[in-house]
C-alpha cells in the first residue's frame, strides 16, 4: 500500500475485529456467490422428474400431466417420432418431418429435424420439476458431514445449498414460450 495512503488516508479508520469481519465477509461472499447449474446432471440424475408440454403429452399418450424421468420421456419421445404417422413422417432413417395441420404444427416452428435432434427438441418442452428422492440418502459426503462451517439461515446444511443452486438457477433449463422451438 503506498505510504500516502496508509499515513493520510487510513489514520482514522479503526479495523474491525476478526469476528465480526468474517461475519460480514460472509455475508457478502454470500449474498453475490452465483453458479451455473450443471444442467448435465439434472438430465443424467435418474431420481430427476420432468414435466413434458401438454400438446406432446397429449399426442404420446392422450393425456395431460404426465411426468417422468429423462430416460423415460426420451425413450417415450423418440419411439413416438419414430412410429407416430398421425404426427411425423419419416423421409428417411434420419430425417422426421412434421405433419401439417396437427396441433403440433403450431407448437414447432419448423418442418424437419434430424433424428439425432430428438434429446434437443425434448429438452426444449420438458420442463424440471425436481427430484423424487432426497440426496441426503444418496450421497455419503452429506449424510456425514451435512453442515457448512459458516451456517445462514438460508443454507443451514450442504443439502439446502445443493437444492438451491439446483432448482433456481437453472437459466439453461427450457422456457416455454409461445410456440416457437429453435433446435
Amino acid at each position: 500500500m503506498p505510504d500516502i495512503i496508509e499515513n493520510h488516508l487510513l489514520s482514522h479508520v479503526i479495523p474491525a475485529p476478526v469476528d465480526i469481519s468474517n461475519d460480514l465477509q460472509n455475508k457478502h461472499m454470500i449474498e453475490d456467490f452465483f453458479v451455473y447449474s450443471p444442467v448435465d446432471i439434472i438430465y443424467k440424475d435418474p431420481s430427476s422428474v420432468f414435466w413434458i408440454h401438454p400438446f406432446v403429452d397429449f399426442a404420446m399418450n392422450r393425456s395431460t400431466g404426465n411426468v417422468g424421468s429423462w430416460n423415460k420421456l426420451l425413450f417415450m419421445f423418440t419411439e413416438f417420432c419414430l412410429n407416430n404417422t398421425t404426427y411425423f413422417t419419416r423421409f428417411s432413417d434420419s430425417i422426421i418431418g412434421i405433419n401439417v395441420n396437427t396441433s403440433l404444427t403450431s407448437l414447432f416452428d419448423f418442418k424437419f429435424f434430424h433424428l439425432s435432434q430428438v434429446e434437443t427438441l425434448l429438452q426444449q418442452i420438458t420442463k424440471f420439476l425436481g427430484r423424487k428422492n432426497s440426496m441426503i440418502q444418496s450421497c455419503h459426503f452429506i449424510t456425514h458431514n451435512p453442515t457448512f462451517d459458516y451456517i445462514t439461515s438460508i443454507h443451514p446444511n450442504v443439502f439446502t445449498f445443493i437444492d438451491y443452486i439446483i432448482n433456481n438457477h437453472n437459466d439453461m433449463m427450457p422456457d416455454f414460450k409461445t410456440g416457437i422451438f429453435n433446435i
